[in-house]
Order: C-alpha cells, then sequence, then structure tokens
C-alpha cells in the first residue's frame, strides 16, 4: 500500500496537469475563433466598439455552449476584476486618422464630424502619400501606410481562472514571478492571462469611435484596461457590480443561427459573412488595393496560429 501510494500520487498529479494543459490548449484556440468572429464584425462595420464586444462575447459559445455558464463566468470576472474580459484595437491608431483621414467622408448623422479613413482605392492614396515626400508612404504620426491603417488589428486579453482545484492556488504563488504589474495582479487574483491577437482586412470605412465605457474595448498603446492597473479603485469594487446580477439570468441573448449579433443602430449587414482573418503575430497588408471601390477586399496575410 506505501509503495502504491508513493507512485500514485506522481502519476495522478502528472495526469491531472496533462489534462489542465489540454484544456489550456483548447481554449486559447477557441478565444483566436471567438477573436477572429469579432474582428469580421469589426472589418464590416467600421471597427465599432460595441459590434467588436458583442461579436466576441457571441463566439464565446463555442467556449461556453451553455448561455447561462458564459453568463456567469462573464459576471465572476466583472465581479472580482471589473472588466471580464479585455480587446485593444491596435489597428486603426488613433494618430491613423490624424495622417490618413479623408475629409471628404462623412460619418453617421449621430456622430457628425466622425474622421474615416476611405478603404477604396489605396494605390492611388498611397500614390498621393509618397507624392508628398512621406518615406514608404508612411504617415508622420502614426508611421503607417494607407494599407496599413485599412488593416484591422485586435489583441485580447482573457483572464482565466483554472479548471482543476488547487490550480489557482498555484497560480497566485507565482504571481509574485511574472514581470508585468497587470499579469501579477491577475494570477494574484487566481486567473491566468490569455493572449490572442488576429489581424484582418477593413471590408469598410474605419471610423474614429470612442473606447466603450466599461473597458473592454479600448484604443490606444495600453494593453490592459484600467481596471486591471495596480492600484485602480475598480479592482477592488469590481465597478460596482459584485452585489448585481446578472443580466437574464446570466444568460447571454442568442443570436440568428448563422449570423453574428447586429448593432443595435447599424443598418443590417448582408447575411454573407467574410471571409475569416488568419491569426497572426504581426499585422499583414490589407487588400482592396486597386482602383475599383466595387472590388472584393482581398484577406489579410496568412500567419501560423500562435
Amino acid at each position: 500500500m506505501a509503495g502504491f501510494l508513493l507512485a500514485a500520487l506522481p502519476i495522478l498529479t502528472l495526469g491531472l496537469g496533462g489534462v489542465e494543459t489540454a484544456h489550456w490548449s483548447g481554449l486559447r484556440q477557441t478565444l483566436s475563433l471567438a477573436l477572429v468572429e469579432a474582428a469580421r464584425a469589426g472589418a464590416t462595420r467600421q471597427a465599432r466598439p460595441h459590434a467588436i464586444a458583442q461579436a466576441f462575447e457571441h463566439g464565446l459559445r463555442m467556449a461556453y455552449p451553455d448561455s447561462r455558464a458564459a453568463g456567469r463566468a462573464l459576471h465572476e470576472r466583472r465581479a472580482v476584476l471589473g472588466v471580464p474580459w479585455h480587446i485593444r484595437i491596435a489597428q486603426p491608431s488613433p494618430d491613423a486618422f490624424l495622417d490618413h483621414a479623408d475629409p471628404e467622408l462623412r460619418g453617421q448623422r449621430d456622430h457628425p464630424g466622425q474622421p474615416l479613413i476611405r478603404n477604396d482605392y489605396q494605390e492611388r492614396q498611397q500614390a498621393r502619400r509618397l507624392a508628398q515626400s512621406w518615406p514608404a508612404g508612411r504617415g508622420p504620426r502614426s508611421g503607417l501606410t494607407i494599407h496599413e491603417a485599412n488593416t484591422l488589428v485586435l489583441e485580447l486579453s482573457w483572464p482565466h481562472r483554472p479548471m482543476l482545484p488547487g490550480m489557482a492556488a498555484i497560480v497566485r504563488v507565482l504571481a509574485p514571478l511574472a514581470g508585468d504589474p497587470a499579469q501579477a495582479r491577475l494570477m494574484s487574483a487566481g486567473y491566468l492571462p490569455f493572449r490572442r491577437r488576429v489581424s484582418i482586412a477593413m471590408h469598410s470605412h474605419p471610423a474614429a469611435w470612442p473606447d466603450l465605457p466599461d473597458g473592454r474595448v479600448t484604443h490606444g498603446a495600453a494593453s490592459i484596461p484600467p481596471g486591471w492597473a495596480p492600484g485602480s479603485p475598480e479592482w477592488n469594487d469590481g465597478h460596482g457590480t459584485a452585489g448585481s446580477p446578472p443580466a437574464n439570468g446570466g444568460a447571454i441573448t442568442p443570436a440568428t443561427p448563422g449570423e453574428g449579433p447586429a448593432a443595435p443602430d447599424m443598418e443590417p449587414e448582408s447575411s454573407q459573412p467574410p471571409d475569416p482573418g488568419m491569426i497572426e503575430d504581426t499585422a499583414g497588408r490589407a487588400g482592396n488595393t486597386g482602383g475599383n471601390p466595387d472590388a472584393e477586399p482581398g484577406p489579410a496575410d496568412c500567419g501560423p496560429v500562435p
């Protein structure tokens, strides 16, 4: 019996660790697919943060088939962390609109004066930038070409709570070893920080939108929402949502099968979804660089799945 216990304990520990590692691998791939769905919605809806957030949470059905389980997972993260997840719009950056915004384009009626970057005639725009003596057509503020300004790049930060009991305690112990203060803060709460990145060509004119007030989708150089920063008040009070029940009993409102969730104040899109972009570590160049505005935009450059 003593020999069996000595042999069984390390074997069971290794087995449980293998189960947890397999779960992590599957979850990372699922989050990548959900992020692609969010990028497709953003590419066809002018990079609107609200549409990106809706599409991503709709894509979480692949990780949480039960909508109530998904609602509980989001509510738990919102209560503990303040922000359940975070997507940073890395491209187009706010400086890209200072370089490449077209004054002839008009935004929506509820956003007068909204800067927009023209999505068509990209080769002609690139030639104009070169004629202005911009090095390689890159803007002086953003450093992006018109092709890169028409490429949507999203970076996801997802806090994952380990599935097996006891793993969260190990994550808390390892928190001081994290080099990033935000990652250390997440790990001290028992969550593992997962990061994914996707790049896809825009299929509409990129527009300059404000960040979501709840911090789920933001712009700029910061890779973490304010609620995850060390010393932020949101970390302790969870934006005041710790004691409030989730909407619809914790269920995520289902959308029509085969279609992503539509933004409430946007016109309905075509029922044919665009080709998804490929997940990659670096931004690919945008398509639709010809002179025909009715041409189909080309897909983003393909890269390996990280």
